[in-house]
């Protein structure tokens, strides 16, 4: 595609790439394809449940108990930080004791901050407790502009005061009984996790619209109603909150992670159907496997294993269309992945990425591998499947791209090098541990 005799998928990506390839890296991952995978994977605890839980833990002086917590440089980060400002953690084998210690600090450190988007989350308690907050300069993966409009759309309608990068809370109001309506502008993970944990802790009631309704804010909300929050309307649109001025003690078990267990299931489709993943439960996945479909797979569910099969008699004769849209729809962060996957299947897909702007510009790294793809423009990509894959040197611009360049790298002839590998570690826990297991020729340097 060509604009003014410019290749506009090369002019949309350098700007991006530029940055990732100049940059010297900490490791790196190093991958013969071509190998037979099968096998168990078993799913790590869910990051994104992970991290608004750490934040809490801040409005805990009785006792959070974590089960199932993933040690990822993101969730290690986000421990860090409640440590900073005044939480003690006591850890032993998969349980994790958070309290805190009662002199809690005014600002998150900035080189804490600077690495993890997550950080955000640690503004409501702390306005709860400082009745101040300073916004950090929040890190996470660069897939486009991410603001923090809707953050500061939550403060505001609980009476806060923004003043430059200071948010300051006035108690009275805070906790003066008054019936606060929140409707967000989108459905924003985090912002939805920020105003419930500041709900949590207000006298009076919260009503949030447009909330945000994936497993991992489930999971903050059924921790916060275990603390003695009354909460209804979790897993909608529409969440009314009734808050408490102390926590009671909560044990919890986070939930699977279930980005993990879309890509695993890619990786399954691609290598034979092989791979089986033991699963508690998969009520609240079914647009994902319903996605699975377009691609000749239906996901079968015995004794709480998950495995792919094929679909006998499909045809491949039409485009078939992926778009990314807020939970319960397809979920952005299984893009990459599954654009991997249609470069294995026959057929033709049209991948329309609605969230991020960058998100869809590590295509070009899959072209450099022998995939058929045309990157139309920063939002959608066109892929011609049934590619043979070469092994190259590659760069992992983000946490979700990252591992669907593992992926084709799994895939391809010869040996794959990937830099940047360090993202992977952020949002998959042992990854390349999990991956021998199975079977891949893949080693970790640096």
């Amino acid at each position: 595609m060509s604009y003014e005799g410019k290749d506009v998928s090369l002019t949309l990506s350098w700007y991006h790439l530029h940055d990732i390839f100049s940059t010297r890296y900490m490791s790196r991952l190093i991958i013969k394809g071509g190998r037979k995978l099968e096998g168990i994977w078993p799913l790590s605890g869910n990051k994104n449940e992970a991290l608004p839980l750490v934040a809490a833990s801040l409005l805990f002086n009785n006792n959070l108990i974590l089960k199932n917590l993933p040690m990822l440089e993101d969730v290690k980060v986000m421990m860090a930080i409640a440590k900073s400002l005044g939480v003690s953690i006591k850890s032993s084998s998969d349980r994790h004791i958070f309290n805190t210690t009662g002199n809690v600090a005014k600002s998150i450190p900035s080189d804490f901050s600077a690495k993890v988007r997550g950080s955000l989350l640690f503004l409501s308690p702390l306005l709860l407790l400082n009745g101040r907050a300073d916004i950090p300069s929040s890190g996470g993966d660069k897939i486009g502009l991410r603001k923090i409009d809707h953050h500061l759309e939550v403060f505001r309608a609980f009476g806060c005061k923004i003043i430059r990068d200071k948010i300051i809370a006035d108690q009275q109001v805070l906790n003066s009984g008054r019936e606060i309506k929140i409707w967000l502008s989108e459905p924003s993970v985090t912002a939805t996790e920020g105003a419930m944990l500041l709900a949590s802790r207000t006298r009076g009631t919260t009503i949030i619209k447009n909330a945000a309704c994936e497993p991992h804010v489930i999971g903050l909300g059924k921790v916060l109603q275990d603390a003695g929050a009354i909460i209804t309307g979790l897993g909608t649109n529409l969440i009314s909150i009734k808050g408490l001025s102390r926590f009671k003690r909560v044990e919890h078990t986070i939930g699977d992670d279930f980005m993990e267990m879309g890509s695993v299931l890619t990786l399954s489709a691609i290598f034979n159907n092989n791979i089986k993943i033991p699963i508690k439960k998969i009520s609240e996945y079914e647009k994902i496997f319903e996605m699975m479909e377009k691609f000749g797979k239906r996901v079968i569910f015995d004794n709480k294993i998950i495995k792919v099969a094929n679909i006998k008699g499909r045809e491949d004769t039409q485009i078939e269309e992926i778009s990314s849209q807020p939970w319960p729809s397809f979920p952005s962060d299984l893009m990459s992945v599954f654009i991997v996957l249609a470069t294995q299947t026959n057929g033709q897909y049209l991948f329309h990425e609605k969230m991020f702007e960058s998100r869809l510009y590590f295509t070009d790294q899959l072209k450099s591998l022998g995939a058929k793809l045309v990157l139309c423009d920063p939002h959608r990509v066109l892929v011609i499947g049934s590619s043979i894959l070469r092994g190259v040197k590659l760069v992992s611009p983000d946490i979700r791209a990252g591992m669907a360049l593992v992926i084709a790298a799994l895939v391809a002839k010869g040996e794959s090098i990937i830099d940047n590998a360090e993202q992977l570690d952020r949002g998959y826990e042992n990854i390349v541990g999990k991956l021998i297991n199975i079977g891949a020729d893949i080693k970790k340097e640096g």
